[in-house]
C-alpha cells in the first residue's frame, strides 16, 4: 500500500536557509534515486518547513529510513530547528479500504 510521510518543522532563528537547502539536497540526491519513491516535495512558509514524499511501499520507505545518509540527514536537523519536527506517515485509501457496509458512493 502506498504511503505518504510528512514531516513538519520550524526552523531556528537565522537557520531556515540551511534547513531549506538541507531538505532540497535530501530530496533530489537521495530520496529521488530510492527504490520505491514516487514523489517528494519540500515546502517553505516564513521560519517553517514542510517536507512531503510518497512511497509505493511501507517497506521501501522504512528501506530509505534505514539507509546511513538518511540517518545522518535526521541526526543535522536538531541543529537547526526549534524542538521536535512533527512527522506523520499516511497510507492513501483505497476503493474497498473504508467501512464496507457505509454504503457511501461519490
Amino acid at each position: 500500500m502506498a504511503v505518504f510521510r510528512i514531516l513538519e518543522a520550524k526552523a531556528r532563528p537565522g537557520a531556515v536557509d540551511r534547513l531549506a537547502d538541507l531538505l532540497v539536497t535530501q530530496n533530489d540526491r537521495v530520496v529521488a534515486s530510492a527504490p520505491g519513491a514516487l514523489f517528494a516535495q519540500a515546502l517553505r512558509s516564513g521560519d517553517q518547513v514542510l517536507a512531503v514524499s510518497s512511497w509505493d511501499s511501507a517497506e521501501a520507505m522504512q528501506r530509505y529510513l534505514d539507509q546511513d545518509v538518511t540517518q545522518e540527514f535526521y541526526r543535522t536537523l536538531p541543529e537547526l530547528l526549534m524542538g521536535t519536527p512533527r512527522i506523520r506517515t499516511y497510507e492513501v485509501i483505497r476503493p474497498g479500504d473504508g467501512d464496507a457496509g457505509s454504503g457511501w458512493q461519490p
